[in-house]
C-alpha cells in the first residue's frame, strides 16, 4: 500500500511539474495594455486590456494578484489583476490629494505583502496602501523625480533613489517614515542592497557607473564603469553577479559584486529598460522599449540567446509561475 501511495504521489509531482508554466506579464505603453506569454513557447496566450497606460508591474505570489500601474491617470491610477483568470479584479480609487495626472509609478510590495508602495516620480511622494481593502493609509514625500525603490534583503527598509534631487532615502517598512538619507554626486537612477545588506549599489546615470557605497553614511567604497543612462538594475539569486540596463546604450553590463568592476558589457538591443531574471532557467529578460522585443540572456555565459517579438514599447515585464 506505500509502495502505490508512493507512485501515485511520483505520478501526481510529475503531471504537475509537466503541467507547470512560466508566463511573462509584460507591459506595452502605446498598445494600452499588458501582454503574457508562455516563457517555453515564446508565444503570446493572452492579452489583457487596461484602459490607460501601463507602465509598472508587481506581483504578489502568496496573495495571487499582480499590481499594474497606468501613467496618465489620476485617482484611479492602480489596477489588480488575477493571474489565474488574467482579468482585472479591482480598480482601487486613491483619491487623497490627486489632482494631477500620474507619471512613472513604480510599485513595490513589502515583504509579507501587506502594502504595496507607489512612488510616483511626478508627484515626489509615495503613496502606502493597504492590501486587505485596498486603501491609502500613508503619504512620504520625497526626493525630486523618485525612481524605482527596492527592499532591504532583511525587508525593514525600502530605499528609494531621487533623480534629481540627488539623495537616496532610507524609509522605515514598518512605521513608513523616513529613517535617513544620503547624497550622492550623480544622479541615482536605481538602487540595490547585497544579501547582507553592507553595501549599497547606485547606478548613476549622469556619470554612466555603477556606485558601492556604505548605507550607513554614503561613503562611496567602489566604482564600476556602466554605460548610458542606466536605469535599472537586478542582482542575481547568489548575489555575484550584477546586471544593470543601460538605456541610451542599448546594452547591458554585468558587474562582479565581489571585485567590483565590470567583466561584460554587451548590445541587447534598442533601449533596454525593463529586466526579470529566472535563477533556476538560467534566463534573463530584457525589455527593449525602442525595438519591441525582449532579449532573453543566458545567464551562464551572458549571451543572447534570441529575441522575443513584441508589440510596440514593451516597458516592463515579470516572471509569474503557474
Amino acid at each position: 500500500m506505500k509502495i502505490i501511495s508512493a507512485l501515485l504521489f511520483l505520478f501526481l509531482f510529475f503531471i504537475s511539474a509537466a503541467d507547470a508554466k512560466t508566463l511573462l506579464y509584460v507591459t506595452h505603453e502605446t498598445k494600452g495594455e499588458i501582454a503574457v506569454y508562455d516563457a517555453d513557447s515564446e508565444r503570446i496566450v493572452k492579452k489583457i486590456a487596461v484602459k490607460g497606460i501601463p507602465f509598472h508591474l508587481a506581483h504578489l505570489p502568496n496573495k495571487k494578484l499582480i499590481a499594474v500601474s497606468l501613467k496618465g491617470e489620476g485617482a484611479d491610477y492602480i489596477r489588480i489583476i488575477d493571474p489565474a483568470s488574467g482579468k482585472i479584479k479591482l480598480a482601487p480609487s486613491i483619491i487623497v490629494g490627486r489632482y494631477k495626472k500620474t507619471g512613472e509609478v513604480h510599485l513595490l510590495f513589502n515583504n509579507d505583502g501587506t502594502k504595496l508602495y507607489a512612488i510616483d516620480s511626478s508627484m515626489d511622494y509615495a503613496d502606502i496602501i493597504e492590501t486587505e481593502k485596498w486603501r491609502l493609509i500613508k503619504r512620504v514625500m520625497l526626493g525630486i523625480e523618485p525612481k524605482n525603490g527596492a527592499l532591504t534583503h532583511d525587508g525593514k527598509a525600502i530605499i528609494i533613489p531621487n533623480l534629481n534631487s540627488r539623495d537616496i532615502i532610507f524609509l522605515d517598512a514598518s512605521k513608513d517614515k523616513v529613517l535617513s538619507s544620503i547624497k550622492i554626486d550623480g544622479q541615482p537612477s536605481a538602487v540595490l542592497t547585497s544579501q547582507d545588506g553592507k553595501i549599497l549599489y547606485i547606478a548613476d546615470k549622469k556619470n554612466s557607473q555603477l556606485l558601492f557605497a556604505n548605507p550607513q553614511n554614503g561613503d562611496v567604497i567602489g566604482r564600476a564603469v556602466v554605460g548610458n543612462d542606466p536605469v535599472n538594475m537586478l542582482l542575481t539569486s547568489d548575489g555575484k553577479m550584477l546586471y544593470v540596463a543601460n538605456f541610451l546604450s542599448n546594452s547591458l553590463t554585468v558587474i562582479d559584486t565581489k571585485s567590483m568592476e565590470s567583466i561584460s558589457n554587451f548590445t541587447v538591443g534598442i533601449r533596454p529598460i525593463g529586466m526579470a531574471m529566472d535563477d533556476k532557467a538560467g534566463r534573463l529578460y530584457v525589455c527593449n522599449y525602442g525595438e519591441a522585443s525582449i532579449s532573453i540572456i543566458d545567464i551562464k555565459t551572458n549571451r543572447i540567446i534570441r529575441k522575443i517579438p513584441t508589440d510596440a514599447t514593451p516597458t516592463n515585464l515579470i516572471i509569474v509561475k503557474q
